[in-house]
């Protein structure tokens, strides 16, 4: 004998919020994972990391250093050196580039084969105007007098903490906080700076 069971239409809601989440969160950890893909094969063991030109390496509203976000994939890879490379050289879409050699915790993201923005997520890499990873909001409120603007955090108990550039409002500094302190901090030109996925 089969026998049927209801199931309460409030349970049926929560399952299908809780895979909504669920699909949200494995597009951010994808990205992550890439993102750490492209840091493991910058120091995979064997290989002999290539000497960048020393630059300046602050980040602002433009880029870190000599890697600006506009540059062409090969601009950016003569600009540093040769010791940028992407998975696939052919590649048009929007990945991760390794960049051999370069500051732990910095990601590149190239999408149409442009430098789109670069991410930190290490306290060692400074902007030009002093801030960092472990940093407070106040202290970012600061740093930038009147050019801060806070939206609620997409996953966190946080903020997103944006700021413009001061001659061109096209470009902006990112910065992710978790229980008021920054967690890591992306620049680079709109829409790609904004977007919380990444490379999605």
């Amino acid at each position: 004998m089969i026998v049927q069971r209801r199931v309460a239409p409030t349970l049926l809601l929560l399952v299908s919020v809780a895979c909504a989440s669920g699909t949200e969160r494995a597009s951010a950890d994808s990205v992550a994972e890439r993102r750490s893909a492209a840091s493991d094969a910058s120091a995979a063991p064997g290989t002999t990391p290539r000497t960048t030109p020393a630059t300046d390496s602050t980040v602002t509203e433009h880029g870190l250093g000599a890697l600006r976000v506009g540059m062409t994939f090969a601009e950016a890879k003569q600009a540093l050196a040769g010791a940028l490379a992407m998975p696939l050289e052919t590649s048009t879409g929007c990945d991760y580039a390794t960049w051999h050699g370069g500051p732990r915790g910095v990601h590149v993201m190239v999408d149409e084969g442009r430098i789109a923005r670069v991410e930190i997520d290490s306290a060692g890499i400074a902007t030009a105007a002093g801030a960092r990873v472990g940093d407070t909001e106040e202290r970012i409120r600061s740093l930038y007098p009147g050019r801060v603007t806070v939206t609620p955090h997409k996953y966190e108990d946080g903020h997103y903490l944006t700021v413009n550039a001061a001659d061109d409002s096209s470009f902006a500094i990112v910065f992710e906080t978790s229980k008021g302190r920054v967690t890591r901090y992306r620049a680079g030109r709109r829409p790609a700076v904004e977007l919380v996925e990444g490379c999605s």
